[in-house]
């Protein structure tokens, strides 16, 4: 149900209602996936072709700590033509004086009752105007440069998401050594569907597309937040085209309030997951299958390690890996996860953390290899 409220402040609409204060930008109420007519200026239209827009689409839930640098990151951006549509998932903080204090032009706020990111997020596309739909997680911060570098993807009429590489700092946005860069684009749909390189802060999407496939999937029994955005790229995957920058242009934030799955749901979600994306696929896609069980597993036992400790139940879950897809034994991380379950069953702790540096190192190098792969640097846990 919608949370209403009789009076909005200035920036400030409720979804499935109309806004018409100042500081909103563009058409509202908009259905999920609904056709969206480029803007074009009359003194471009015909001579050369008019900017692109960007909506850049943020759930909130009580975010102010990290918000007010994540928007400066946005606003930042030397790409100029650019919305920023806050969705407020049911927040207890005064987000709506935050946007009124700043009279920003280009910030407007839309509040629902908590439904989760996923909802927040198809409530923004729905309300947004943008040719473009990036998406940027509430305490997370962009490159300069991430909009136009990404905008740039999208001259190929093909691509219907483009990505970038990402990496990870505390609470105070210092870097702690771990990136994720993938090399993966073009039709990738057998490789997105055993590893999701793709941060959501790092995502734009074609407006378009969204008529194509739908709007994420929002059932938090079904996919907890560790796996909900990553079948929507799947389902992008698999029916257009995918372009990458592989270069670091997002920064996560790692912090105390981050929300994450236990492994015990993560592990009833993965089956979901799958049973979802290959749901309908050709032989030759449903082939796949066992590598991607497989794939799933060894991050189930990474889970395991980080988030329990419990070297038994990663072991399980490397052994069944292998079941599924024997080739998965010639995987690097198949053999780090055994070595450090092995590494913590004995030693305990400081194990652990030895065969956490030696991984680290061994990443580094490999990510000097030739060859199209996702580059992960750092510690090796999910």
């Amino acid at each position: 149900m919608v949370a209403h409220r009789s009076t909005p402040v200035p920036g400030e609409a409720v979804a499935g209602e109309s806004a018409t204060d100042p500081v909103a930008i563009g058409p509202r109420g908009r259905a999920p996936g609904a056709r969206y007519t480029p803007r074009v200026s009359a003194s471009s239209a015909g001579t050369a072709r008019a900017p692109v827009s960007v909506s850049v689409v943020i759930p909130c839930f009580n975010s102010l700590d990290y918000l007010p640098e994540t928007v400066a990151s946005v606003l930042a951006q030397d790409h100029r033509d650019l919305e920023v549509v806050l969705v407020d998932d049911g927040g207890t903080d005064d987000l709506a004086g935050w946007v009124r204090d700043r009279a920003e032009p280009r910030v407007r706020l839309i509040r629902q009752d908590n439904a989760g990111p996923s909802a927040a997020r198809n409530t923004g596309i729905a309300a947004s105007d943008g040719e473009l739909v990036a998406f940027l997680d509430s305490d997370d911060t962009w490159e300069p440069d991430y909009l136009s570098r990404m905008v740039g993807c999208f001259d190929d009429p093909a691509v219907g998401l483009a990505y970038s590489g990402w990496d990870v700092v505390d609470a105070e946005g210092r870097p702690n050594g771990r990136a994720t860069v993938s090399e993966w684009s073009g039709d990738v749909w057998d490789r997105f569907v055993t590893r999701n390189p793709v941060a959501c802060s790092g995502a734009v999407v074609r407006r378009t597309v969204f008529d194509d496939v739908g709007v994420f999937a929002v059932n938090r029994d079904r996919f907890p937040i560790d796996v909900e955005d990553w079948e929507m790229w799947v389902r992008i995957a698999a029916s257009h085209r995918v372009a990458v920058v592989a270069e670091v242009l997002v920064h996560h934030r790692r912090h105390g309030a981050n929300s994450s799955s236990d492994p015990e749901s993560l592990h009833e979600a993965y089956g979901h997951f799958l049973d979802t994306v290959f749901d309908g696929q050709p032989p030759e896609r449903q082939a796949l299958r066992p590598l991607a069980t497989a794939r799933a597993e060894i991050v189930l036992g990474w889970h395991s390690l980080a988030d329990r400790r419990d070297p038994g139940r990663a072991l399980a879950y490397r052994r069944s890996a292998a079941r599924h897809a024997p080739e998965v034994r010639r995987a690097p991380d198949w053999w780090r996860l055994g070595a450090a379950a092995f590494a913590l069953e004995v030693a305990g702790e400081r194990g652990f953390r030895i065969v956490r540096d030696a991984n680290q190192w061994a990443r580094r190098v490999l990510a000097r290899l030739p060859g199209p792969r996702v580059r992960r640097e750092g510690t090796f846990t999910p």
